[in-house]
């Protein structure tokens, strides 16, 4: 597995994690859980999640329900070749996750609302 992401880079965290899991890219190897990641870099489920789905977005993973998150082989247009595509791609994962969280606070919100009725 890739090191903890430097904390001097000022990028998001996520994506700091996303580039160390894209180093230990290795196809048919299995990523460790979210939890086990999450306990490793020391952040919260969602940012690892976030890392994944970037990692996703790219083509360099992908997950099957009840048996984890699997590396592929790279595609052969790799957005990492291309600064433009790889911003994007992180935009992309970012909006993602502000879309999840906004759809809790959603539901949250709505839950206050029949409890006061």
């Amino acid at each position: 597995m890739a090191d903890r992401p430097p904390s001097d880079d000022p990028r998001p965290v996520y994506l700091r994690i996303a580039d160390s899991l894209r180093l230990a890219h290795e196809p048919g190897k299995q990523l460790p859980s979210v939890p086990a990641l999450a306990a490793t870099w020391g952040v919260a489920r969602e940012t690892i999640r976030s890392a994944v789905e970037v990692l996703r977005s790219e083509g360099l993973v992908v997950s099957w329900r009840g048996k984890g998150t699997f590396y592929q082989a790279r595609p052969d247009n790799d957005p990492a070749d291309d600064p433009i595509a790889h911003q994007l791609v992180a935009i992309l994962a970012r909006l993602n996750s502000i879309e999840n969280r906004l759809a809790t606070v959603e539901h949250r919100l709505e839950r206050c609302t029949l409890d006061t009725a």
